[in-house]
């Protein structure tokens, strides 16, 4: 395949900024330009970005804009629309259908939109017939459609219409960095009983993660420890949850973590759990962290709502569960810590799995998507549903 030159990536949610679209729309940027495209990001920015996107400058450039948000969207919108009328340009991506919203109809290059799952409303939801028009209208001038998961892509059906072809890519992963780089000190410093097992939650702290579920497992198994990375509304819910229940020494709240630290931090745990459930039409489009924890051997405790069951297969790289019942989460967690050999055996074909979604191997698919004959034919899908 001929790698494209020009790639504009237009992104509301951009790092340095934390969250699971910021992260995909970095490693686009970087894994593109690694492939040798000339990639051009256009972000929402605010006071601050400029160390960050100074660091990034090797390899792709970063322009921001700030303001009242109509003001912000026209104006990135009519920057990224003179670029690509005066840099041919193989393709636009952007982060969400909100992205593609201000875009002028009349780009010479193909657009090509994410979809992660809860920007899409239900029927029957509040929101619903307020945003079902002005979607449908956004995604009319969109080329591909890219779901990070088989259920995403039925979320958003009602949503796409004839002309936007809808494409399942699973979210990619990073490869694993090496052991020099990883914050190995950091990661024991937050295991504080070295006879119990290390358990980790990673996610941004949000009600449908499942957080109080893990909490409530994980204090009424005095075999386990557990550390909780993240930050979000959450926060002091959670906290008052592990003092209600007196588990202070076990449950650790680590807040943020990035880079070397959180590679450190997958490795130095045994179990990773994220009982995800619906709460109000809000759960997993997909769950990127369950493959960076399998990337480092670890199994999986998920719920069974959204893509979470396509990023952990059931019986094969961890349990899947009916995370909305206290019951199962903690008799999926006691199950685990009861059964080393049940947990070396999911962690191994976790990494045997997570090794299959690694960005290297899928960029070029995804960079395939600005090709006309990729627009117009399907290209293999990468999901375990297809």
């Amino acid at each position: 395949m001929a790698l494209p030159k020009n790639i504009i990536i237009s992104a509301q949610s951009f790092p340095p900024r934390s969250g699971g679209k910021q992260s995909l729309m970095e490693a686009l940027a970087f894994h593109a330009a690694q492939a040798g495209a000339n990639v051009r990001v256009f972000a929402d920015g605010k006071k601050g970005d400029e160390a960050y996107d100074n660091a990034q400058n090797k390899l792709y450039q970063i322009r921001r804009f700030g303001g009242i948000k109509p003001l912000r969207q026209r104006r990135t919108a009519r920057a990224i629309s003179a670029f690509a009328a005066q840099h041919e340009t193989a393709a636009i991506f952007c982060d969400s259908w909100r992205s593609a919203e201000p875009l002028p109809e009349n780009l010479n290059c193909p657009i090509i939109v994410y979809a992660h799952g809860n920007e899409y409303p239900r029927k029957g939801e509040a929101d619903y017939s307020a945003k079902i028009s002005r979607i449908k209208k956004a995604l009319s001038k969109v080329d591909v459609l890219i779901a990070v998961s088989n259920n995403t892509k039925d979320r958003a059906a009602p949503f796409t219409p004839r002309s936007c072809r809808a494409k399942v890519i699973l979210n990619p992963i990073p490869p694993a960095i090496s052991p020099a780089q990883a914050d190995i000190s950091y990661a024991q410093g937050l295991w504080p009983h070295a006879d119990k097992t290390r358990c980790l939650a990673l996610c941004r702290l949000v009600v449908w993660k499942g957080l109080d579920r893990a909490i409530e497992a994980a204090a009424a198994h005095e075999d386990c420890q557990l550390v909780i990375a993240g930050e979000g509304e959450e926060l002091a819910r959670l906290r008052a949850l592990v003092d209600k229940l007196g588990a202070q020494d076990r449950i650790i709240f680590a807040g943020r973590v990035e880079g070397g630290a959180k590679t450190a931090l997958f490795a130095s745990a045994e179990i990773f759990m994220q009982p995800g459930r619906n709460v109000d039409g809000q759960y997993e489009g997909f769950g990127l962290t369950y493959l960076e924890a399998a990337l480092q051997g670890l199994p999986s405790i998920s719920g069974d709502q959204g893509g979470a069951p396509e990023a952990v297969i059931e019986g094969q790289t961890g349990l899947v569960i009916d995370a909305s019942a206290q019951e199962a989460v903690s008799q999926a967690l006691g199950k685990l810590l009861s059964d080393k050999s049940l947990r070396q055996t999911l962690g191994a074909q976790a990494k045997l799995y997570a090794n299959t979604q690694l960005w290297p191997h899928k960029i070029e698919q995804i960079l395939g998507m600005a090709h006309s004959h990729d627009l117009n034919a399907d290209a293999p899908c990468t999901s375990p549903r297809a």
